[in-house]
């Protein structure tokens, strides 16, 4: 009897939990919501594993959250033949990444960075905590964490609701408007439209955020401005600073490159008065070309290509995703025609 009973209660208990997660996937689909990977440092190490490609094989992208979003990884896969490694993190340095990659005498391969100056330029150490944290990860891997995260990725690949950042308890409270406290600023919670991410570590933003969320477009431009206003209250860098931040990149170029690797810049679009502001305390002769100088690196400033200048942001700082795919063919066309890289499929 109390076999029976306790049977009956596991049903009703299995029963109600499918109907309840069922129903809430139907919710979110019926919405128009799509799956949408976890940042994590997993997956940041499942790429990472492939920098040992051979350098005809694959190409590593590492940079902030312009480089994730509008380098169109399909697109780079079918024009090139090669595995795109996206290394990039959001609101972070590239630099403990290419340390890191100079580092490591097994890598012979092809690096793109992308270089949005407040990120890129920034000596606090700030933006070097998620990358270094991603990096620590990936070299202490545990058989264990490896295996959760296949079996994490085999679910998230199917289930919406899976998505921690947008639908798990915790990120639904963070969307409620609640007030910060006196004296401590708190940035909204992104849209969760403006940041889908797939299995490729690509960010995107949907069509229909871009096109008709007009409220969360512009929460998104004042976030961009807002720690723009943020970043001119400090002190001007010192020349010499520069300089030595300068040599210390050239110092591990140097050493990818004497390898037999090749180095490559991007300075990715950005549009009004965020790109006016760039402008005015990141001057393209005394940060860009003097980056490429140092280093004596190649490099692709989107000013210099009248079908990426004329595209605009529509939140400032992001392409949307029909100007990504027309900047990442670009993006290769330039690589292949003007600096003389080799892929596979254009041989």
């Amino acid at each position: 009897m109390h076999a029976d009973t306790f049977r009956k209660a596991a049903i009703m208990v299995l029963s109600l939990t499918t109907i309840l997660i069922g129903g809430y996937e139907y919710y979110l689909r019926h919405l128009g919501h799509t799956i949408s990977f976890d940042d994590s440092e997993s997956l940041f190490a499942d790429k990472k594993r492939k920098i040992y490609l051979p350098i005809d094989e694959a190409t590593v992208f590492t940079g902030s959250s312009r480089m994730k979003y509008d380098l169109n990884t399909s697109v780079w896969r079918q024009l090139t033949g090669e595995t795109p490694i996206q290394l990039a993190n959001v609101g972070s340095s590239p630099i403990p990444i290419l340390k890191a990659l100079a580092a490591d005498t097994m890598f012979k391969g092809k690096l793109i960075m992308d270089v949005t100056e407040g990120l890129f330029f920034d000596m606090s150490g700030r933006g070097f905590r998620r990358p270094q944290k991603c990096l620590d990860f990936s070299k202490n891997e545990t058989p264990a964490q490896r295996f959760s995260f296949h079996l994490n990725t085999f679910l998230e690949s199917g289930l919406v609701f899976l998505d921690k950042d947008n639908f798990a308890l915790s990120a639904l409270l963070e969307h409620l408007p609640i007030p910060p406290r006196p004296g401590k600023m708190d940035f909204p919670k992104y849209p969760t439209e403006f940041e889908l991410m797939n299995f490729d570590r690509q960010n995107m933003m949907t069509d229909r955020f871009v096109d008709t969320d007009t409220a969360g477009v512009k929460m998104m431009q004042d976030i961009w401005l807002q720690i723009a206003k943020m970043g001119d209250k400090a002190p001007p860098t010192p020349v010499h600073v520069i300089d030595s931040f300068l040599l210390d990149v050239k110092k591990h170029t140097d050493l990818i490159t004497a390898r037999g690797g090749k180095v490559f810049f991007l300075r990715p679009t950005s549009s009004g008065p965020l790109w006016q502001g760039e402008q005015m305390g990141f001057p393209r002769d005394k940060f860009w070309e003097k980056l490429l100088t140092v280093t004596g690196s190649q490099g692709m400033h989107f000013e210099d290509y009248p079908e990426l200048k004329k595209m605009q942001c529509t939140e400032f700082s992001h392409l949307r995703q029909s100007d990504g795919i027309i900047y990442t063919k670009k993006v290769v066309e330039v690589l292949s025609k003007d600096i003389g890289w080799k892929f596979k499929s254009l041989n």
